[in-house]
């Protein structure tokens, strides 16, 4: 049975056997990178956006057009004049738009959801290949996202690096 004079004597024969290794290794390098910065500030992301809100407007042009014409069939219905039959035929008219108009924004918001997932897998598809190829120039031993790490010094922070060849990959 060992006593905790014992224990101690063990203890300290450890940490004096451990911390000369420890000092002789060689040190790990880390690098910890902020992947909303690089969202907001990469010229691929802004170009992917640009696309992004390009393709989208495309997408809301029907939408726009059933919705000016539901306005203008309200108008023409709300205005009155209207004989029975043109009425009854305008208020089918624009129950029909309503739902055509409905259908429609579900396939955007569809769209645009599709289109936020693609546009995230993308980026981060492109940030994993940087994060290789400056690996491969500067051997890091981990490279941490930044929302993983509860502290780290700015001097690990290597998100300017990633941000510059990204942008050179562009």
């Amino acid at each position: 049975m060992i006593t905790k004079s014992g224990m101690r004597l063990v203890l300290t024969l450890s940490i004096m056997l451990l911390v000369p290794a420890l000092l002789w290794a060689e040190p790990l390098k880390i690098g910890v990178f902020d992947v909303q910065r690089i969202m907001s500030e990469a010229v691929p992301v802004k170009t992917y956006r640009q696309r992004y809100h390009d393709t989208l407007e495309l997408k809301r042009k029907p939408l726009t057009q059933t919705e000016e014409q539901l306005k203008l069939l309200k108008d023409k219905i709300d205005k009155g004049g209207l004989k029975p039959e043109e009425a009854a035929a305008a208020e089918l008219e624009f129950s029909q738009k309503v739902l055509t108009a409905k259908h429609q924004r579900e396939d955007l918001e569809a769209e645009v959801m599709q289109m936020d997932r693609w546009l995230k897998a993308q980026v981060y598809k492109d940030i994993s290949e940087v994060l290789v190829e400056l690996n491969k120039k500067e051997d890091y031993a981990v490279i941490l996202e930044r929302s993983v790490v509860a502290y780290y010094k700015s001097a690990v922070d290597i998100t300017g690096k990633i941000i510059e060849l990204y942008n050179k990959k562009s």
